[in-house]
């Protein structure tokens, strides 16, 4: 699954591709993953110009001006193409698609879980990863108050900090050397608030990673740079071997270099 990282590149990405930024038309491939019928749509979006395309936790939002956004979730396996209108067609599992003067974006996916919404609600509730609201002291607080839980699940919960995901809450932790089977509130505050920077220094390192290594990817993960979730990786750069198990439902990795707090 696509996770901030991935999708800080897409944005950009898919927006530069896009030689005519105007919306000529529109198709709904599969209703059922839309929030908003064809027509609907195309009342409220046809003959603007695409603005922007932003990103707020794993939902890449393109925006069309007076609050026209729409919001694509790509899941497991969704993807992006920006093709010709006449290479549209042989795309398979489409949901979506967007057509500018010159190109169309298509989003597809062949596990039928690429949800697409139209002015989705504001979510209040959690910080993004690279929000200004995701600070230190709202992660102590936020940890002290879920402190019987799991570290990884505390990590990659929406709920707490959007953004995160399996395979970088496993490079975050094994960053700050804390293992995935921690019990939040036994890990000492000093500890916490090495994991808490580095969510900031794992995730912003890994776009650059993605820049550097895939520079015009527009859809599926680059994870060739990660340091222990990997499954080619049977050793760590220090020499430890990789241990790969599940923990909080999520195929996790990690190593005995990781303290455990419990």
């Amino acid at each position: 699954m696509p996770e901030l990282p991935d999708l800080e590149v897409f944005k950009t990405n898919v927006f530069n591709r896009l030689t005519s930024k105007r919306l000529a038309g529109l198709e709904v491939f599969n209703q059922n993953k839309m929030t908003a019928p064809k027509e609907y749509l195309m009342d409220n979006l046809a003959g603007r110009d695409l603005l922007k395309i932003d990103r707020a936790g794993k939902e890449l939002l393109f925006d069309f001006g007076e609050q026209r956004v729409i919001a694509v979730h790509l899941m497991l396996n969704g993807q992006i193409a920006v093709v010709p209108e006449e290479a549209v067609g042989p795309i398979k599992f489409k949901i979506f698609s967007l057509r500018f003067e010159q190109e169309t974006v298509v989003f597809s996916d062949r596990g039928s879980l690429c949800t697409v919404k139209y002015r989705p609600p504001a979510n209040n509730k959690a910080p993004d990863a690279f929000d200004g609201a995701f600070t230190w002291e709202y992660f102590l607080r936020t940890a002290r108050k879920k402190a019987r839980g799991n570290i990884k699940a505390f990590l990659i919960d929406q709920s707490v900090v959007r953004g995160i995901g399996n395979a970088y809450a496993d490079e975050i932790l094994y960053d700050a050397r804390v293992s995935p089977h921690s019990v939040t509130g036994m890990i000492p505050e000093d500890r916490l608030n090495l994991l808490y920077r580095s969510i900031g220094s794992v995730l912003r390192g890994a776009v650059d990673s993605i820049k550097r290594i895939s520079p015009d990817r527009i859809s599926g993960e680059e994870r060739s740079f990660l340091k222990v979730h990997n499954k080619a990786l049977k050793e760590t750069a220090t020499g430890r071997p990789v241990i790969a198990e599940t923990v909080a439902s999520k195929i996790t990795y990690h190593t005995d270099e990781q303290e455990l707090f419990s």
